[in-house]
């Protein structure tokens, strides 16, 4: 279904009731995120990303009360405002935020200094699907980490200090994986629990204690990014880095295959259907030297959770990523059943012979 956003009149309200209910169409907020060339395929293509924009939207007005609001101290009033300090962040993201603040307020006029703070913070939450957030607000979002973005730190240098590049120096023959190597046999044979983050930085990271994976789901967004930066002006660019954007496609396209029957079924359980949005690779990657990014943390998915022992009789007999070791345990465990089974039998057949025998005395 198609989501739609109407626009309405600008009216006497509060500013999170104004953006909340006049949020900009689909066409505007595409073209202003990723560029005027956007077609009507490629903007129908972003239905999921648009209910991530609407969701985080009506987040400004939750809390205990009214007063409490993240949105009753925005700077920012109209989707007009967001696409404002959106451009601004991007032709000027070699700035420190004091500067952009300044630049800002020439235009929004602010009460405060945190107004446009906590407007910026919504402008790239909405832009960049980075959840950049005042601390006191983390809670909103329970599926992401909240980040904060500080006055001495460029906004460049501020979000590639989210994607660090691995430390793990590895060969193309080690960092060779199976080709079992899938979200959904990790969640059949190793307990894997699957978590759906909104925030790009929070992709991959994993709880080894739960067991769980957080993944970032919005293939349609990414691909966005990375269109955007074929347009003619070079301030349209994604601020995010292309190689950390073509990663977490990649990394995706890994754990999640669109040809494979047993991931197609655990995404539909899961209602996500981000697996059948292509272009596709035409082979899938399967060595963790082809990531950056994302190594590190696809290496501790693999040692913590795909190299773990099955933690069930059921698990462990869904487990083929031996098969020597696979027959090699249950033909033991035959062998010890029916030695077991002949122990048992030898003591009955005796236990009865002496039975015989006394009643014959």
């Amino acid at each position: 279904m198609s989501v739609e956003l109407e626009l309405g009149e600008r009216g006497m309200a509060k500013p999170a009731a104004r953006l909340a209910d006049r949020p900009g169409s689909m066409f505007q907020i595409g073209q202003a995120f990723f560029g005027p060339s956007r077609t009507k395929e490629q903007i129908d293509a972003l239905q999921e990303y648009y209910r991530y924009y609407i969701e985080e939207l009506q987040l400004l007005q939750k809390g205990i009360s009214a007063q409490s609001w993240q949105g009753q101290s925005l700077a920012a009033q109209s989707y007009e405002d967001i696409f404002h300090i959106v451009t601004v962040l991007r032709n000027n993201r070699d700035c420190k935020r004091p500067k952009l603040r300044a630049m800002l307020a020439l235009t929004l006029h602010p009460t405060n200094s945190q107004g446009l703070n906590w407007s910026i913070n919504l402008a790239i939450r909405l832009w960049l699907m980075i959840n950049v957030q005042d601390p006191k607000f983390e809670g909103l979002r329970y599926e992401a980490t909240c980040v904060d973005w500080d006055d001495q730190t460029t906004l460049r240098a501020f979000i590639e200090s989210l994607f660090p590049k691995s430390q793990w120096k590895i060969t193309a023959q080690t960092s060779r994986l199976g080709s079992s190597f899938t979200a959904a046999f990790m969640h059949r044979v190793c307990g894997l629990k699957i978590k759906w983050t909104t925030s790009i930085h929070d992709h991959l990271r994993l709880d080894r204690r739960r067991k769980t994976l957080m993944v970032f789901p919005y293939k349609c967004h990414l691909h966005a990014s990375i269109e955007s930066r074929g347009e003619d002006e070079e301030n349209m660019k994604s601020i995010i880095p292309l190689n950390i954007l073509k990663e977490t496609i990649s990394s995706l396209d890994l754990l999640f295959p669109f040809w494979d029957a047993e991931t197609v079924a655990l995404l539909k359980k899961e209602k996500q259907t981000f697996h059948e949005y292509g272009p596709f690779e035409d082979i899938r990657t399967l060595t963790l030297v082809d990531f950056e990014t994302w190594r590190d943390r696809l290496l501790e998915l693999h040692e913590e959770i795909f190299q773990s022992p099955p933690v069930s009789w059921a698990q462990l007999w869904r487990d083929r990523r031996n098969p020597q070791q696979f027959w090699t345990f249950w033909v033991a465990m035959m062998i010890l059943l029916l030695t077991v089974f002949s122990t048992v039998a030898t003591i009955i057949q005796a236990w009865a012979s002496v039975e015989a025998l006394t009643y014959v005395s």
